[in-house]
């Protein structure tokens, strides 16, 4: 007989058996009776907690975007240097990525962007956080100096969203080979010179 957990711990084994399944075969490999292997239970025991699949990937995208907004309040309050914070929280969507093989696959996943309306808003949700708090990180810069003010400050925080989305899609695709850590170093480099001042 499986052991009896506290709600919120055995909801989160079903959102991290949920991460694995989807990590390791896809989204549409992600069915009740698998999670329940994997946490050890039996799939009626999942519905104490969610009424179907589609309530499992939206309490997955509230976990990663919980951990996405809670990254942007830390660095903006760890580090009095904006651009050394936006460098930092990139870092962290890296790691983020690295732990959570199955972000890309979640966010690319036709099944959260076209078929289920209420993922494609969470996504967004989820997205739209990130883009807030970053933009908020970005403006306290441009009044520091340290990035220039002729661009929005919301354009820069998506440009941000293109320094580690693709490596983290190329670093999914490869297994987990390709040096998504190198090469998110390599693109700040390019975007940290592109957003400062120019020395006149």
């Amino acid at each position: 007989m499986a052991e009896k957990k506290d709600t919120v711990i055995r909801q989160e084994e079903i959102i991290l058996a949920a991460l694995t399944l989807v990590a390791n075969q896809g989204v549409k490999s992600m069915t009740i009776e698998r999670i329940a292997r994997i946490v050890g239970i039996v799939p009626s025991a999942i519905y104490r907690h969610f009424n179907n699949k589609s309530e499992i990937l939206e309490a997955v995208l509230g976990m990663i975007g919980e951990r996405m907004k809670k990254n942007a309040i830390e660095v903006n309050q760890e580090n009095d240097d904006s651009l050394e914070a936006i460098r930092k929280l990139l870092m962290r969507q890296v790691q983020l990525v690295m732990e959570f093989s199955a972000i890309p696959q979640i966010m690319f996943s036709e099944e959260v962007y076209r078929e289920n309306q209420e993922l494609k808003a969470k996504l967004q949700k989820m997205i739209q956080g990130l883009l807030k708090g970053l933009t908020a990180i970005v403006e306290r810069g441009q009044r520091q100096g340290r990035i220039r003010t002729d661009m929005e400050s919301r354009r820069i925080a998506i440009m941000f969203l293109g320094l580690f989305q693709p490596s983290a899609f190329l670093y999914h695709l490869s297994g987990g080979k390709f040096d998504i850590i190198k090469q998110v170093d390599i693109t700040w480099k390019m975007f940290s010179r592109a957003i400062q001042p120019t020395n006149k």
